[in-house]
């Protein structure tokens, strides 16, 4: 068939190539079938990565690229192959046989089905020459082709290689997905700011991002994400981030910002992200090209006003600057390079990552900057106050109110800082430590699964803890807001049963429900659900593993309904039962799986409670399980 081989004959070294440039056989409208059967068939010589439109041809097809190669391995070692994204549908075969598939490859548009999955094939070399066949076909995407030159080497050192490349983006998507969580809580405790959820909401946007591009971390997901989904969460996604990046820039610099300017870059983002969502692939990846044109119209107008504010000499924006200049240099790079005008990498997504970091630090300053203000104009306060006598008599009843309530809300905010920074510090941690492992060549595939799992667990607890912070902040600072009316309890307690249903079965708890019959409670439902949520949740962190949690819902003296949560786990003190209600006193313990909690779901449950003219109280004895109840009337009051 006319291949010329290449050389590699440092393989045997633990060397790596990339197989690019211009070595590559190109048969359009050609199977690999046809090909061995018609030697005579004239190819084309490509250049990989590339793609077939490029040379000519039509977007939509089919076709068989050829490479062969020779090498220093001995008979039956085994080489890996990487394949990245190829558009939009493969067969791989290796000396003469298939190897393996991504999506399904079929001459006709009624038999493909397209997919991304980037792989690591594994081949033995039999003989010195190999040769790798790709029979591609595209019927969805402006263009088909090999996007990605694949790479070979040795299966050790491509697995390795392979585990680095996951673990890093997944330290990019975990460490920006924590930025995520942390700033919208910072968001919830002051509205009024728009900048922190803003930056949150690109946060989410630029993990979702890396996420579904190059080794596409969707897909060590435990389930299947269609094809036509992951391509639109990658437009969407850089349609959003850079959506909330415009916002962001203009919370922060609100006086240089256009106004009309930021209206019409909203408009038209918009705009985008909605025709992504619905229309069909085959006719969204067309627009991609000319919408990178506005992308990069949008990274210019960004960085002319950067160099005005720097100019300018607005508070923080050396840091705003100095961090933009690099996403948008990466962001020139990427779009040239996505459209084959450069031979280069993708650099968006360390430059993400920095460019979050570095506004992580400049709105932790800025939230800094805020409290020492108010330090300071208390401190003036104070003593403007000891030089007026008169006044001070006048108004004693007064500043002592409002001296109190600042110690108050600046206990809240010593407070939240030390359990955000103590429980934010645990999933970035293990992180940094399974990178480092990764770094050390110290984990297997198999290990690396289970350590995904682990840190996803680790961060799914954030969820139920950053809920109890943000509404026991909110009560501490506006008090308890609740809309009150009677539902049915079997309803709610079937839901959080449900919801717990992973975490009982990892521990191998029976959860019983014995409330059968219909019982009303006069209460808030968000309240209620998180009432319920802490209770049980605290049950289950202090039951022992195939330990038995009951639920019973009778009715009260007084025309009310009483709930109780029983476990059979490791009980309380006397002493610790009085301080779990305490407002002063932080407690918090471990549970017998090593989980960590911040103390405050039980405040928070006292609070809904009262809060509903109910009572709450707990009946435990060390070894002996805990017993936790709650009254609440079963009737409009």
């Amino acid at each position: 068939m006319g291949v010329h081989a290449q050389s590699f004959y440092e393989l045997g070294k633990n060397s790596i190539y990339l197989l690019e440039k211009d070595e590559w056989l190109f048969y359009p409208g050609k199977t690999y079938q046809e090909i061995k059967e018609n030697p005579a068939l004239v190819p084309e010589k490509v250049i990989i990565p590339g793609n077939w439109v490029q040379t000519g041809h039509s977007a939509f097809g089919y076709g068989t690229y050829l490479y062969k190669f020779t090498h220093d391995l001995k008979p039956k070692d085994h080489l890996s192959i990487k394949v990245m994204t190829i558009g939009t549908s493969y067969d791989f075969f290796a000396n003469g046989e298939l190897v393996g598939s991504t999506g399904v490859f079929s001459k006709t548009k009624e038999g493909y089905k397209p997919d991304y999955y980037p792989r690591l094939f594994n081949i033995e070399a039999k003989t010195d020459t190999v040769e790798l066949a790709f029979q591609v076909a595209n019927y969805d995407y402006r263009n088909g082709g090999i996007w990605f030159a694949p790479s070979i080497g040795l299966p050790e050192k491509m697995l390795s290689l392979q585990i680095k490349e996951l673990f890093t983006d997944s330290f990019l998507c975990g460490s920006l997905f924590v930025l995520f969580c942390y700033f919208i809580a910072f968001y919830y405790i002051k509205t009024d700011d728009k900048s922190s959820l803003y930056f949150a909401a690109m946060c989410f946007f630029a993990a979702l991002r890396i996420a579904s591009t190059g080794d596409i971390l969707l897909r060590q997901l435990p389930f299947h994400i269609p094809w036509d989904l992951l391509v639109k969460s990658e437009y969407i996604s850089m349609v959003m981030m850079l959506l909330f990046g415009v916002f962001y820039m203009n919370s922060l610099f609100p006086r240089d910002v256009n106004k009309k300017m930021v209206k019409y870059v909203s408009i038209i983002q918009l705009s985008m992200a909605l025709l992504f969502f619905v229309l069909p692939i085959s006719i969204g990846s067309y627009i991609i090209p000319y919408y990178l044109f506005f992308c990069a119209f949008l990274l210019v107008y960004l960085l002319n006003l950067v160099v005005k504010v720097v100019y300018m000499k607005r508070p923080l924006s050396y840091l705003v600057g100095g961090a933009f200049a690099l996403v948008f240099v990466a962001g020139i790079n990427d779009i040239l390079y996505s459209q084959a005008i450069i031979r280069s990498i993708y650099l968006m997504p360390p430059a993400i990552f920095l460019f979050a970091i570095v506004q992580a630090i400049t709105l932790t300053r800025l939230f800094s900057m805020a409290f020492n203000e108010v330090e300071s104009l208390s401190n003036k306060l104070k003593n403007i106050n000891l030089n007026q006598k008169e006044i001070i008599q006048e108004r004693t009843s007064l500043l002592n109110m409002q001296a109190q309530e600042l110690q108050r809300s600046n206990q809240i905010k010593d407070k939240v800082f030390s359990i955000i920074a103590h429980d934010l510090r645990a999933p970035i941690k293990s992180l940094s430590t399974v990178l480092a492992w990764v770094a050390d060549d110290d984990l297997t595939f198999d290990e690396l699964k289970k350590s995904l799992g682990s840190i996803s667990k680790n961060v799914d607890t954030l969820n139920l803890t950053l809920e109890n912070l943000l509404q026991w902040s909110r009560s501490q600072l506006n008090g308890v807001k609740s809309e009150p009316e009677l539902i049915d309890i079997r309803r709610p307690l079937q839901e959080i049963m449900d919801l717990y249903k992973i975490q009982l079965n990892e521990k191998s708890i029976h959860f019983k429900l014995s409330a059968t019959e219909r019982h009303a409670v006069f209460i808030d439902k968000h309240h209620l659900n998180l009432l319920l949520r802490n209770l049980v949740s605290n049950a289950i962190k202090f039951t022992k593993p195939e330990g038995v949690i009951e639920v019973t819902a009778e009715p009260s003296g007084g025309g009310n309904t009483k709930v109780c949560i029983k476990d059979d786990g490791v009980g309380m003190s006397e002493e610790a039962i009085q301080k779990v209600f305490s407002p002063v006193e932080h407690y918090t313990t471990y549970g017998t799986g090593n989980e960590k909690g911040t103390g405050l779901g039980l405040l928070l449950c006292k609070e809904y409670v009262d809060g509903g003219r109910g009572e709450i109280w707990i009946e435990s004895q060390v070894g002996e399980g805990t017993k936790v109840c709650f009254t609440l009337p079963s009737h409009a009051i």
